[in-house]
C-alpha cells in the first residue's frame, strides 16, 4: 500500500511533526492532532487520533493504541507508529480494509513519548535511556563516560592491552574478540569498553560510570513500582516524569481504549504482561488470548510471543518493574504487547529462539562471527570499523573498533527500516479487528392493540474479545456493563434503559476436537434477545442505542 512520506530514514522531532502537520492538513475528516505534554526543551508530545468522524464520533468506537518512543534510542517504534498513521490516512478510500477499520474502529497512536531525548539520541553520538536530564546525579560520576573520541561520530568498541586482560582475539576471526580460559597464560590479552574518557582515572582501575541520563520512562508507571534503590531509572515517584503522566492521563481519559502496542527495540518478540509474577499465577483466559492473538503475530511478523515474567526477564528475583504494560493489564484491564523490533543477531542466522537460554562462550563467538558477517554482506565492509590504533589521553594506546551499534543493533540500518515498520504496522491493524464491537442483528414489531406494540431487539458482540476485555478487568471490578436505550416511544412494560454485564467475544466460545468430531460448545452468550412492550403512533420512529465503553456504540431503528 502506498504511504505520503518515506520510510528510509529516521524522523526527529521536527520532521515528524512537520509530516503529522501535513496529514492533518491533507485529511481533516480523518484525524485530529493534539498536544499532550509539552517537554522540557519545549517540543510537543504529539497525540493522533484517527477515524472516519462522519461515520461514528471516535469516543463512540472500540479504540486500539500504539505508541513509540518511551525509551529514546529505540527509534523504530516511533518509526513504525509513524509509518500506522501514514498508512491509515493514505489508503483511506483506496483500500477497503483501511477504510473499514476506520469507519469501524478508532486508533489512537503517540509516535515519541521522549522528543527530547530521541533527538539527542539521532543528532549526537549519544545512547541513553528515555530522556536527556540528570538522574539520579546532578553531577557526572567517576568513571567512564562512553563517547567519540576519534571522532568519526560513533560511540564503538576500545580494546586496551593488559596482561590482566579476559579477552583475547578470535583465532577463526581478527575481528571478533573470545573469552579467556583458564589455560591461556602467554599471548596478547585484552580488556573491551565503550570508547570514551574516564572522570577521575585513578590509573589502575576503568569501570563505566553510572549514567547521567538514567531516567526510564518505562520504570516510572505506578503498578509494580520501586524506588532507585531497587529499580534503576525509576523516578522519584510513579508518574513524577511529565511526559509519562501525560501518557497515563491519555488512555484515562479515553475509555474505549481495548487493546495496548507499545513499540521497543530490540528483540525481535512480542512480550505480554505479567511482568512481576509468573504466567502460571495469572488468569488461564487472558493469556490464552495473548497466545491466540501472538499466533497471528507469529503469521504476519515472524516474531514469537512470550509472556514477560517467564520469558523476557533475565532476573526474576530483582525484575524490571513500574512498565507500561503491566499498568496497562493490571490497573486498566487493557491487553497490551510491547513489542520488541528488529534482531539483529536473528537476521545473520542465530538461534534466537524464545525463551531465552544461556549460550557457551564459543557459541556466542560463532553468533558475533555470523553478526559480522551478515553486515559485511548486507550493509558493507565498510560498516565495521577494523581494530583501530588511537592514543587514548588517559590510557595511552588503545585500539577501537566494531560497527554502529545504534543503527545496526539497536535500530534496523535504514535500508532495513521499511520492511521492519511494514510489517508491524500490518500486524497491529490486524489485532484491531480482535476488539469487541457491537451489533444489532435484528428488531421488530408486532401490534397487540391500537398504539401499543411488543418491540423485540437481538444484540450481539461480533468481535473476538468479550465487551469487558480481560479477566483482569472483572477481577478489579472495572468491567462496565453494556447499556441499551429506547427513544421516540413511551415504555409500558420493561425499563427505557436496560443493562447487560457482558457479551462474549468468539474468544470465549469453547471449541473441541473430539472422537465424535468438531463441536462448538456451552459459552457465555454472544448475543442477547430484549422485549418491550411500548406505546406509540403508527409511523413514529423508534432508535434502539447500545453503549458499551469498550465495544463502542451502536443504533438500529424502526417504524411502529
Amino acid at each position: 500500500m502506498q504511504t505520503t512520506f518515506n520510510y528510509d530514514h529516521y524522523y526527529d522531532w521536527l520532521e515528524m511533526s512537520e509530516c503529522l502537520k501535513h496529514l492533518l492538513k491533507q485529511y481533516p475528516s480523518l484525524m485530529q492532532l493534539e498536544s499532550i505534554c509539552v517537554s522540557e526543551e519545549g517540543k510537543d508530545v504529539w497525540a493522533v487520533t484517527l477515524t472516519d468522524s462522519s461515520a461514528k464520533e471516535a469516543a463512540a468506537k472500540p479504540a486500539y493504541y500504539i505508541d513509540g518512543n518511551h525509551h529514546a534510542g529505540e527509534v523504530t517504534g516511533s518509526m513504525a507508529a509513524m509509518y500506522t498513521v501514514d498508512l491509515l490516512c493514505t489508503n483511506y478510500n483506496k483500500d477497503e480494509k483501511i477504510t473499514d477499520l476506520l469507519k469501524n474502529y478508532t486508533f489512537y497512536i503517540i509516535p515519541k513519548i521522549s522528543p527530547d531525548g530521541s533527538d539527542v539520541y539521532l543528532h549526537s553520538d549519544q545512547r541513553l535511556r528515555s530522556v536527556n536530564r540528570n538522574y539520579p546525579l546532578s553531577e557526572l560520576a567517576d568513571g567512564l563516560h562512553p563517547g567519540d573520541i576519534d571522532g568519526d561520530g560513533v560511540i564503538r568498541m576500545m580494546r586496551v592491552k593488559t596482561p590482566y586482560g579476559a579477552w583475547k582475539v578470535s583465532e577463526k576471526d581478527s575481528q571478533v574478540m573470545t573469552k579467556r580460559t583458564p589455560f591461556d597464560v602467554q599471548g596478547d590479552f585484552y580488556n573491551i569498553y565503550p570508547e570514551g574518557e574516564i572522570i577521575n582515572y585513578d590509573g589502575l582501575h576503568i569501570e563505566l560510570a553510572k549514567e547521567k541520563w538514567g531516567l526510564d520512562f518505562n520504570r516510572n508507571y505506578p503498578f509494580g513500582w520501586f524506588s532507585e534503590v531497587r529499580q534503576p531509572g525509576a523516578g522519584k515517584y510513579p508518574l513524577s516524569n511529565p511526559e509519562n503522566k501525560a501518557v497515563a492521563d491519555f488512555v484515562l481519559a479515553h475509555p474505549n481504549i481495548g487493546f495496548v502496542s507499545t513499540l521497543h527495540t530490540t528483540g525481535g518478540v512480542l512480550v505480554y504482561p505479567p511482568g512481576t509474577y509468573p504466567e502460571a499465577k495469572a488468569l488461564k483466559k487472558d493469556m490464552d488470548l495473548f497466545k491466540k492473538v501472538g499466533k497471528m503475530a507469529k503469521q504476519i511478523m515472524g516474531y514469537e510471543t512470550v509472556n514477560i515474567f517467564d520469558g523476557f526477564l533475565t532476573d526474576i528475583e530483582n525484575y524490571s518493574s513500574g512498565a507500561f504494560d503491566d499498568w496497562c493489564y493490571e490497573t486498566q484491564g487493557i491487553p497490551a504487547y510491547t513489542i520488541e523490533l528488529w534482531n539483529l543477531f536473528e537476521r545473520a542466522g542465530a538461534d534466537m529462539s524464545w525463551p531465552r537460554k544461556d549460550k557457551d562462550d564459543d557459541v556466542q563467538e560463532a553468533e558475533y562471527a555470523m553478526v559480522l558477517k551478515w553486515i559485511k554482506e548486507n550493509i558493507g565492509e565498510s560498516a565495521i570499523k577494523p581494530w583501530t590504533a588511537f592514543d587514548h589521553p588517559q590510557l595511552g594506546p588503545v585500539e577501537i573498533g566494531g560497527f554502529d551499534y545504534k543503527f545496526i543493533h539497536q535500530n534496523p540500518p535504514c535500508d532495513y527500516l521499511l520492511q521492519e515498520v511494514e510489517k508491524t504496522a500490518k500486524f497491529m491493524l490486524a489485532n484491531a479487528y480482535a476488539l469487541p464491537k457491537l451489533k444489532f442483528e435484528s428488531v421488530k414489531t408486532e401490534k397487540i392493540c391500537d398504539g401499543i406494540y411488543k418491540l423485540e431487539a437481538v444484540l450481539g458482540n461480533t468481535g473476538y474479545m468479550p465487551t469487558y476485555l480481560t479477566d483482569s478487568a472483572k477481577r478489579q471490578k472495572i468491567d462496565q456493563p453494556v447499556h441499551i436505550a429506547l427513544s421516540g416511544c413511551e415504555v409500558i412494560e420493561g425499563e427505557a434503559v436496560l443493562m447487560v454485564n457482558a457479551l462474549e467475544g468468539v474468544s470465549g466460545v469453547n471449541t473441541y476436537y473430539g472422537y465424535d468430531g468438531i463441536t462448538t460448545q456451552k459459552h457465555a452468550p454472544q448475543l442477547k434477545r430484549f422485549t418491550w412492550i411500548i406505546s406509540g403512533k403508527q409511523n413514529d420512529l423508534v432508535t434502539l442505542t447500545a453503549t458499551s465503553q469498550k465495544a463502542g456504540k451502536a443504533s438500529i431503528q424502526c417504524v411502529l
